[in-house]
């Protein structure tokens, strides 16, 4: 149940991109910025449809980490099956990396979404630019992310582990 909410959400967050900057494209001034340092140092070029290589470039990280999750989770589910003959791929560990991927593309959902955000703003002279601290914030939660689920693999794959192998018994 979890991983399907977490899917919806990264839908929505994709969503959200793509309908944000379909509806601001066509109130950009004629120069607008195509990339931003986190020191806010910009660059002006001609308004031009290369800023939708944001929304397209997270739309194929999205397949791209979806793709490499779910060969990640079946290896994971061969491997175990072979170990413990009673394994599917909706119990204990497996379950547990598929919801770290796609928390994970929460995440850099969130970043693509920041870094389009502060493109628009920026254009506008609304902003400088990036908020480096909400920018660095977003990596942070993200790494610290991954020992935590390290460790909750763990401490699931030896309680799965016991499960099945009293089941069996």
């Amino acid at each position: 149940m979890v991983p399907l909410f977490l899917f919806i959400l990264n839908v929505v967050l994709l969503a959200v991109s793509w309908i944000m900057l379909l509806y601001a494209y066509p109130r950009l001034p004629a120069l607008i910025p195509l990339w931003l340092a986190l020191k806010g140092n910009s660059f002006l070029y001609p308004k031009s449809i290369l800023i939708f290589l944001y929304p397209l470039g997270e739309t194929l990280f999205n397949v791209l980490f979806l793709k490499l999750a779910r060969v990640r989770v079946a290896l994971f589910s061969r491997r175990t099956a072979v170990e413990k003959k009673n394994s599917s791929s909706e119990t204990g560990p497996s379950r547990l990396r598929a919801e770290f991927a796609l928390l994970a593309m929460i995440f850099f959902n969130l970043i693509f979404i920041h870094v389009e955000r502060s493109l628009i703003l920026v254009a506008h002279q609304v902003e400088k630019g990036m908020n480096p601290f909400y920018f660095v914030m977003l990596f942070l939660v993200l790494l610290i992310l991954i020992p935590y689920y390290r460790i909750r693999e763990m401490v699931e794959k030896k309680q799965w582990l016991v499960k099945g192998g009293k089941r069996k018994n």
